[in-house]
């Protein structure tokens, strides 16, 4: 009977270590909302001027939203953008993190 519970117990440990692990892992997605002040393609970088006026800088780790610089969005463009912070930077991880908002961006 000991050992039955033994078991049952480590295995709802082993299951709720693993799940908040999951939760410890998650990266948590920043939204901003501003217009394009400069890029730069080979470093893959976009400077955004923001709403509120304060300057960042994000780098773009995703080809097609890279892409999209030169091809659909410009200086002066307005950009929606969703990031996470790693190692200090600001980085763009997915195609849908940076948007234009004029139609087809």
């Amino acid at each position: 009977m000991k050992v039955v519970r033994f078991i049952a117990v480590s295995i709802l440990v082993i299951f709720c270590m693993s799940a908040f692990s999951g939760l410890a892992l998650a990266e948590e997605k920043m939204n901003i909302k501003g217009k394009i002040k400069d890029y730069d393609v080979d470093a893959k970088t976009v400077v955004i001027i923001a709403d509120d006026g304060k300057e960042m800088i994000f780098t773009i780790a995703n080809e097609k939203a890279l892409q999209k610089l030169d091809d659909r969005l410009f200086k002066g463009d307005e950009v929606k953008i969703r990031y996470i912070i790693k190692d200090g930077k600001n980085i763009i991880k997915e195609n849908n993190d940076f948007r234009g908002t004029k139609p087809g961006c």
